[in-house]
């Protein structure tokens, strides 16, 4: 139950975020936000860095570096997407994510997935596509899929590698830390942020503050509990991204939304009771 707590929790920390990272591509370059962006998201946990325990071994930095590997490729495609679509559409993107973490989990993790637990990745999936399946207008041609293949994937991933991380006693500072501050240096070489002053960075820390708690909350899950259950719970981010744009606009959502968020609180119940 606390992996679906924190799974919960972070996919409404995703959510705000989302919408907080769309209106930044608004004003700027959107693959040039990732750097410095993930320079803040380092910054926010560094104060804690000194009160930790940090743990070495060859195998971990080989843990590390494959993990940035993958947040820097999920990040590019992430980032593709909230330029060309809405931001509940690339939350959903994302959100397809517990079918590749399931996946992930039972070749890498043996012994810890439930058929259970399977049926609730695909319930809460087919959920979030059934309530925003107008959203993906945009996201159409066979280039659009594919990035949303490769953030799907890759968000599960990282989510496995996080779960393998704390198996080898990493503790979530010092895996989220690492992380994302090799990220910001990759994603800064690879795409420097020409476009993006100095001075435009404090008011990027909201959106931050939000992708950060995203992150930990999902760390702290997979430390004791599967990472399938965690990300499952996380794929009703986009749910929780309409409730609230709803709430911002004050219309009621549609029938088609709310019969979604039925069933992927049904898929969220089965992880309950499998656990």
């Amino acid at each position: 139950m606390t992996a679906v707590l924190f799974g919960l929790l972070s996919a409404v920390a995703n959510a705000v975020g989302g919408e907080l990272s769309k209106g930044l591509t608004l004003r700027f370059p959107a693959r040039q936000l990732i750097g410095p962006l993930f320079f803040l998201n380092a910054l926010l946990v560094v104060p804690a860095a000194p009160f930790v325990e940090w743990t070495w071994s060859a195998e971990i930095v080989v843990l590390h570096l494959v993990s940035v590997a993958l947040l820097v490729v999920t990040s590019l495609a992430i980032w593709d997407l909230y330029d060309h679509g809405s931001a509940a559409a690339t939350v959903t993107a994302q959100s397809i994510s517990p079918l590749p973490a399931a996946m992930a989990v039972a070749v890498l993790l043996p012994g810890i997935l439930e058929p259970a637990q399977v049926l609730a990745a695909i319930v809460v999936v087919l959920a979030v596509l059934l309530g925003l399946s107008n959203a993906f207008g945009a996201l159409s041609r066979r280039r659009s899929m594919l990035t949303v293949l490769v953030a799907a994937v890759g968000t599960g991933l990282v989510t496995v590698m996080g779960r393998l991380l704390a198996d080898r006693d990493v503790g979530v500072v010092e895996a989220y830390l690492v992380r994302a501050g090799l990220a910001a240096i990759v994603c800064s070489l690879l795409v420097p942020p020409r476009d993006v002053p100095l001075p435009a960075l404090p008011g990027m820390l909201p959106r931050a503050a939000f992708i950060t708690a995203h992150f930990l909350l999902i760390l702290i899950g997979v430390q004791d509990g599967n990472p399938a259950v965690v990300q499952t719970a996380v794929a009703t981010a986009p749910l929780w991204s309409l409730g609230i744009q709803a709430v911002v606009t004050r219309r009621r959502p549609s029938w088609r939304l709310m019969g979604a968020a039925v069933l992927a609180t049904l898929g969220v119940a089965v992880i309950l009771l499998a656990g």
